[in-house]
């Protein structure tokens, strides 16, 4: 399992794969020991972290993918306030996957769903209930904000709940031990995608070499992600031919 920067004699981390990729075996150290190269190479790492949770995500839409390196589960949960049409989200979330309302009588959960009012029926369900209260039934997401069909005539403590995919956790210049939240199989990814686009840039000879390996592994990851998980069970359907 991959860190991110390992300066021992192991020299198994991010960084020193980097080094090694972009410099040669003379490398250790070019980059590690290079405030500006550190940066620079910490953002493209990050870079690929984030192209790496975009191929894990829409490998297949029922992978609920999550980076293992955040202490909480991708949850948000936020006050329903009395007169409170539109409620504003964390930019961190990628995609909303449900919403649910908290009833104020008998305290239950209810799933409420999406709505885009840019389109001409959606628009007017909006319009009609702007003036309306009461317990919510379909949210609009415009930007960061959730717009509720029926302003709450209620107040409830974190009555809004938000499951959501969000992007991964990102290294600093200062990690060291810390490695990529997702299977340890493709844990150099991300330094493989930060140093073919270093050597891509600037022309380096090994550009075509690198670039070739960063295909290959991005095949290997969307076919990994886009598997079954061994608990779900495949199912049988029947097909329906029509002889006439």
């Amino acid at each position: 399992m991959t860190q991110f920067n390992d300066i021992s004699s192991n020299k198994d981390g991010l960084l020193q794969s980097c080094e090694v990729m972009s410099f040669g075996d003379e490398g250790y150290g070019r980059i590690a020991n290079d405030a500006n190269l550190l940066a620079q190479f910490t953002n493209r790492i990050n870079r690929g972290m984030d192209r790496f949770a975009f191929l894990a995500m829409t490998a297949d839409g029922r992978w609920q993918w999550d980076d293992s390196n955040y202490t909480d589960l991708a949850i948000g949960q936020t006050n329903i306030v009395a007169t409170q049409r539109n409620y504003t989200f964390s930019l961190e979330h990628l995609e909303i996957e449900k919403v649910l309302i908290q009833n104020s009588s008998s305290g239950l959960w209810a799933e409420i769903l999406p709505i885009d009012e840019k389109s001409p029926d959606s628009r007017a369900y909006f319009e009609n209930n702007a003036g309306r209260s009461g317990t919510p039934s379909m949210y609009d997401k415009r930007g960061d904000t959730l717009w509720l069909d029926f302003t709450p005539n209620y107040s409830q403590t974190n009555g809004i709940k938000v499951y959501f995919k969000r992007g991964p956790s990102y290294f600093t210049v200062a990690d060291t031990t810390k490695k990529p939240g997702f299977a340890s199989i493709f844990h150099n990814y991300p330094a493989l995608y930060a140093s073919a686009h270093y050597a891509i840039e600037r022309s380096m000879p090994q550009a075509k070499s690198l670039f070739e390996l960063l295909q290959e592994q991005e095949k290997a990851v969307k076919e990994y992600y886009s598997k079954r998980n061994l608990d779900e069970r495949p199912q049988l359907k029947p097909f329906y031919q029509n002889n006439k």
